[in-house]
């Protein structure tokens, strides 16, 4: 999956431990209504295991919304959960109002959700090492929830247009200062570039997604890790072909559009390849094949999606699902060649047990490897 914006776009880790702390201001039934019960969802630290071991306790030892209130089925607190863009979302019953304050001193952003309670069955997100979330904390006190987002040095948290009113979408971005000299930051500094010299064509790849941003999903396999792996056997395999390769990202980190884009433009590249896996909703698994994009009007982008396109289906026998337009920031952003290779669907469960079998990985950078070379050949910049 991508990302249409320049928004930071974040996910899931699948690595980290969660803490969780369920506590009671007083033992006293009669007080219940005033006590403050809390989840607290930390970054991995060096106690991790004594964390975990209080998580599973603390989630086992919830009250139930029965034992808090006599009002029949309350709004709960359901989850929170990152999406695709960027965004922590807290997931409600049904419809709910809140409000909200920024603590500068603390960089904390609280929200007050009214006559709600937390779920005993509260679906939680999963904090990596390297998030721009420090610490996030869900309180009870008396009849409302308040949602406690403590982020990192350099990062906020701002409020979108709601779209659905039993979820609060909460953006994170950057605050880091960038120049037109340098590359934009994001919570993660891309790697390294060089110019391109010695006449030897350059071509940047670009591994979807990455952190905390995990892309499509589906049984625990994440698209970042397919992506990433898949493009590190496409610079090899180019590298072997003769041409210097950049990568935007090389590790499981978080990057942003727009530093991606301008690695590309400071590298003074030959073309961009943006690798990606799709997605459909869970009745549309029988859809697979392979996509290949280019920014409209883009005639030498198309191209090479052309180019590229046709080599995936001889190579692979994906399924042909055709080379497209589409203004994704990257493609559309991008002053050389570009193109945006959707490798195939994870949702398919035929096709996702190829996007993890390292052989498929190989055929599939070796053949859009083949379709970059026969453009480059052809369009010399």
């Amino acid at each position: 999956m991508l990302c249409l914006f320049a928004s930071t776009c974040l996910g899931n880790e699948a690595t980290a431990q969660i803490g969780l702390e369920q506590t009671l201001k007083d033992n006293s039934q009669a007080q219940i209504a005033s006590s403050e019960q809390y989840l607290q969802l930390l970054k991995p630290q060096n106690n991790t295991e004594f964390l975990s071991e209080r998580a599973t306790n603390s989630i086992a030892g919830l009250p139930s919304a029965n034992n808090v209130t006599s009002i029949n089925s309350p709004t709960t607190i359901d989850g929170l959960a990152f999406n695709g863009y960027g965004q922590l979302v807290i997931q409600a019953s049904r419809a709910i109002s809140y409000r909200s304050s920024l603590s500068l001193p603390t960089n904390t952003y609280s929200i007050t959700i009214p006559a709600t309670r937390i779920s005993s069955q509260l679906r939680r997100p999963i904090l990596g090492a390297n998030s721009p979330i420090e610490q996030i904390r869900l309180n009870q006190v008396g009849d409302a929830v308040i949602v406690n987002v403590k982020t990192i040095a350099g990062w906020q948290i701002r409020e979108t247009v709601r779209t659905n009113a039993s979820e609060i979408a909460l953006q994170l971005t950057s605050v880091a200062q960038t120049s037109a000299s340098s590359f934009p930051t994001s919570r993660s500094k891309p790697q390294n570039t060089y110019s391109n010299v010695n006449g030897r064509q350059l071509v940047v790849i670009d591994p979807g997604h990455g952190g905390p941003d995990v892309g499509a999903t589906r049984n625990g396999v994440y698209e970042k890790d397919i992506t990433l792996a898949m493009s590190k056997q496409l610079g090899r395999i180019l590298q072997q072909m003769g041409y210097a390769v950049i990568y935007t990202r090389t590790e499981d980190i978080d990057l942003d559009l727009e530093p991606r884009v301008q690695i590309a433009e400071n590298a003074r590249a030959s073309a961009f390849v943006s690798v990606h896996v799709n997605s459909l909703d869970a009745n549309a698994s029988q859809v697979s094949g392979v996509e290949t994009y280019h920014a409209p009007g883009a005639s030498l982008g198309k191209s090479l999606a052309e180019f590229v396109h046709d080599q995936i289906l001889a190579g692979t026998g994906a399924n042909d699902r055709g080379v497209r337009s589409a203004r994704f920031y990257v493609i559309r952003n991008t002053s050389m060649p570009a193109i945006l290779v959707e490798t195939g669907y994870i949702t398919n469960p035929s096709e996702a047990s190829k996007l993890v079998n390292g052989a498929y990985q190989e055929r599939m950078a070796e053949a859009i490897a083949k379709g970059v070379d026969q453009f480059l050949k052809s369009y010399r910049r």
